[in-house]
């Protein structure tokens, strides 16, 4: 099981290196909506994805990608961390 914090450390470093976003502004809005903050589109959203799904070793279903919580990193790192369990 990957704990909660190591999730969100690993996306706020993943946003801070592949936006235009620094390590502190991703870090003082982890419960915004990424998208809303224009930190990524919806090319680098498939990226990104893809990497948490290697990172992590878990596949998303269709129903997670409408959950609202989905667009924030700290609503994602909730849905990561059961998934992983």
């Amino acid at each position: 099981m990957v704990r909660f914090e190591e999730i969100e450390n690993w996306m706020i470093d993943w946003f801070s290196k592949n936006t235009t976003s620094s390590q502190e502004e991703v870090t003082m809005n982890i419960d915004k909506n990424f998208f809303e903050q224009s930190w990524i589109d919806s090319l680098k959203f498939i990226e990104f994805i893809t990497d948490i799904e290697e990172k992590f070793g878990i596949i998303f279903n269709n129903n997670e990608f409408q959950d609202r919580s989905f667009s924030t990193i700290i609503g994602l790192s909730k849905i990561i961390e059961r998934k992983s369990e």
